[in-house]
């Protein structure tokens, strides 16, 4: 996300009446010298400023196209979008999400300086601070079947009049959650281009380079491991087992080539398997991968808490790797990936 000022939003004066051919030169140009300084800022940088002269034009993941004659864009973003998109070194003015932004887990290493915060609380967005930061755009994501509160739903908000209110105020972009992470990673990467950014180059390439190499190591060890995968989300109430097709990071484990395995009992969600805590070593997976997100219970507090959670074979034998449900950048994603692979093969010589 980008600072942006407030000043600049696409509109232009107009020249008023010229009586004079001298006239008419000095304001033609002075036309040619303001277009050519704006053609010659093109940098993306952190401030919020796409730095471009040219129209902002975006396709979201609705099919909702967003056009601004503006060389300003100023973002306000819910928490998902903010983290994808500062790591392409976009900056938002304002973030929305469910928790302080100091001790927000998504947001973790960020620099958060200058950014306003907008709610922190799932489902708060301060309307009036909201509006008063004068956004361009607001970006969240986006997630299908029964992960949308309401029916057109936008992650982060929590009413559909909520939603409509934040609209009215600025025009929404939404990033489809529910598609395979490596293509959550690559549309925010779009996006970021649109507002000016250049990830073809520098450290924005060499993160990808570098994980396109973890790919291609996770895939290589996927083919010579038989060992079993399961995701899963611990909490208070229940161990919930996760459909592999319906999250964004395990669609892409099994596009690789991992053995993930499926929830063979009852759904909550097109999301879940529930199990209460009795029965959480119903599955035995070689490989555990743990929801850490920050509101999930870790481990010590698994171990301690839960005796069952010691029977599952996974935690017997130390396979537990991390999983937050989607990646939103291409450097955290690519830890993950590595971790699983040395799992597999530790599973694969055991």
């Amino acid at each position: 996300m980008h600072l942006f000022n407030t000043s600049g939003r696409g509109s232009s004066r107009p020249i008023g009446p010229v009586r004079t051919t001298l006239g008419v030169v000095v304001a033609l140009l002075l036309a040619v010298l303001a277009a050519g300084c704006g053609s010659s800022n093109s940098s993306g940088g952190t401030s919020g400023d796409t730095g471009s002269s040219k129209t902002f034009t975006f396709t979201d993941d609705r099919g909702k196209t967003v056009t601004l004659d503006t060389s300003k864009v100023r973002i306000v973003a819910q928490e998902d979008a903010a983290q994808a998109l500062m790591h392409f070194g976009i900056k938002p003015v304002g973030i929305f999400g469910g928790a302080p932004m100091s001790k927000n887990a998504v947001l973790k290493g960020l620099d958060l300086s200058g950014i306003e915060s907008l709610g922190e609380a799932w489902g708060e967005i301060k309307m009036e601070k909201l509006a008063a930061l004068h956004p361009d755009v607001i970006v969240s994501t986006i997630y299908t079947g029964d992960g949308a509160l309401f029916p057109g739903g936008v992650y982060g908000f929590g009413t559909e009049k909520q939603q409509n209110d934040a609209a009215e105020i600025a025009p929404i972009i939404a990033i489809k959650a529910t598609q395979p992470s490596s293509t959550v990673i690559s549309r925010f990467g779009d996006l970021a281009k649109a507002l000016g950014a250049d990830i073809d180059k520098g450290e924005y390439a060499t993160q990808r380079a570098d994980f396109d190499k973890a790919v291609t190591d996770l895939k290589a060890a996927a083919a010579k491991s038989k060992a079993s995968v399961l995701a899963v989300t611990p909490a208070n109430d229940a161990d919930y087992i996760a459909v592999p097709d319906a999250f964004a990071d395990t669609q892409d484990l099994v596009n690789w080539g991992v053995n993930m395995m499926k929830p063979t009992g009852k759904l909550v969600s097109s999301y879940y398997e529930s199990l209460s805590w009795e029965n959480a070593a119903k599955y035995q997976p070689d490989i555990l991968l743990v929801d850490v997100r920050g509101y999930t219970l870790g481990e010590a507090q698994l171990e301690s808490q839960y005796p069952t959670w010691n029977d599952i074979k996974a935690v017997k034998n130390g396979n537990l790797g991390e999983w937050t449900r989607i990646s939103l950048n291409y450097p955290d994603y690519t830890t993950r990936i590595k971790q699983l692979t040395g799992l597999l093969q530790k599973a694969s010589s055991s």
